[in-house]
């Protein structure tokens, strides 16, 4: 993977593809099934992308972290093949979120 600039093809099938993961994260909160832990991350590293790259978050996205956030009643469960990740950094994760929702009103 090289760092720089991604061109907004690209990003448009980031966003793309966070929606579409977003939908089907939405439907198992809805359903009451778990969360796989994999899609939550690709769901949190999508959306810090995106961030990153100033592109507004549809509101499923952001509907779909909220139900995520660990305060919820969502549950969220490890893949059957449970494997550390070495990258995963869930204190900063639950910082990186925090952020938003200090900067966000409801209505």
């Amino acid at each position: 993977m090289s760092a720089g600039v991604i061109s907004p093809e690209r990003l448009s099938e980031v966003l793309r593809l966070a929606t579409a993961l977003a939908d089907r994260v939405l439907d198992a909160q809805i359903a009451g099934r778990p969360v796989p832990a994999d899609q939550a991350g690709a769901l949190a590293k999508a959306a810090g992308l995106l961030h990153d790259y100033g592109v507004d978050w549809p509101p499923l996205l952001t509907q779909a972290l909220y139900g995520l956030a660990p305060d919820t009643d969502a549950a969220v469960v490890e893949p059957k093949s449970a494997v550390a990740l070495p990258n995963a950094d869930l204190d900063g994760l639950s910082r990186f979120f925090a952020g938003f929702r200090k900067g966000t009103s409801k209505p």
